[in-house]
């Protein structure tokens, strides 16, 4: 049996992609654990170091080093006083947990007011109006940027609670599985977090943070109270809650998480069901202003045309 050139081209690609699967697997497989393994040192360093209360100095390009850069050289903010601590609080149920965060806000809310303020004065010449309007043009456009940095923040707020507390249920069933198993809550925490942050959720971010704080050295009750605070999530807080009384009390965490995970099924559940309901009166007002009038057009457009034209042949 004499091969062909297809038999041949098909048995080299298969080798060769064997062997490049043999070097995948033998360069980057093997060193999974390794590198988590060195992820959790290196958090658990920089957590002690005080290194996450700087600004990124991972960023790369022109443009985060000059923020950075203008940061550093801005008035430091006063963060002691109610607004300071309101701003904080609203950046960390953002994502921003940097105190470093506070300074790069200002310089983006500058960099804002003056792009509105141009804006506002060229959208003024364009428009060809007097030039003592453009400074009305100016001050609107400033006003406008002042504002949208702070609408860009809790709108991003909102949207991360929304996704973290749409998470919550299936890490629980998680921690839950990992805990039947035999693993301790810590071990529990830091497999669910490693998993959840490889397909892209925020709680798995924030869970290794939890378990690397307690690696640090704070207690568990320590480190969920800084999750809850950290998150602002309404569920998240009870969950803390039912945890630090678990281990107070020396109750099993795993029934008490089955129970809080049905719990948020449920109050999902629920939340759908309300939305459900109210959708039918949000209905009501797209068909009242715009399918409603389309067909009266349509039923009545050609009687009324019939009658207007009757009524014109019928004049003198």
């Amino acid at each position: 049996m004499t091969a062909t050139p297809f038999l041949i081209a098909v048995s080299i690609f298969f080798f060769f992609s064997a062997v490049g699967y043999t070097v995948y697997r033998g360069l980057y497989g093997a060193r999974t654990a390794l590198e988590d393994q060195l992820n959790d040192l290196a958090l658990k360093v920089k957590i002690i170091d005080g290194a996450l209360d700087s600004i990124d100095a991972e960023s790369e390009g022109l443009a985060p080093m000059l923020v950075q850069w203008a940061a550093r050289r801005l008035p430091a903010p006063k963060v002691d006083t109610p607004a300071g601590e309101k701003l904080i609080l609203t950046l960390a149920h953002a994502g921003f947990v940097r105190p470093g965060a506070v300074r790069v806000l200002q310089v983006v809310r500058l960099i804002s007011i003056a792009a509105g303020a141009v804006l506002g004065f060229v959208a003024n010449l364009v428009h060809g109006t007097p030039l003592a309007w453009g400074i009305v043009w100016a001050a609107c456009g400033a006003a406008i940027g002042s504002v949208a940095p702070s609408y860009y923040l809790n709108s991003r707020a909102r949207r991360r609670q929304f996704a973290m507390s749409r998470e919550l249920s299936d890490i629980l069933d998680l921690l839950i599985t990992c805990i039947e198993s035999g693993l301790g809550i810590f071990e529990a925490l830091r497999t669910v977090g490693r998993e959840a942050e490889r397909q892209g959720r925020l709680l798995g971010t924030e869970l290794l943070q939890l378990s690397a704080e307690i690696g640090a050295g704070s207690s568990l009750a320590q480190a969920l109270r800084a999750l809850a605070e950290r998150t602002g999530v309404d569920d998240i807080k009870a969950v803390a809650a039912i945890l630090i009384q678990s281990e107070k009390l020396g109750a099993q965490m795993a029934p008490a998480l089955r129970a809080c995970s049905d719990s948020l099924r449920t109050k999902r559940r629920m939340r759908a069901e309300e939305a459900a309901q109210k959708s039918t009166i949000k209905m009501l007002f797209p068909l009242v202003l715009f399918v409603l009038p389309a067909m009266l057009i349509v039923i009545i457009g050609p009687a009324m045309i019939k009658i207007i034209h009757t009524m014109s042949a019928g004049s003198p």
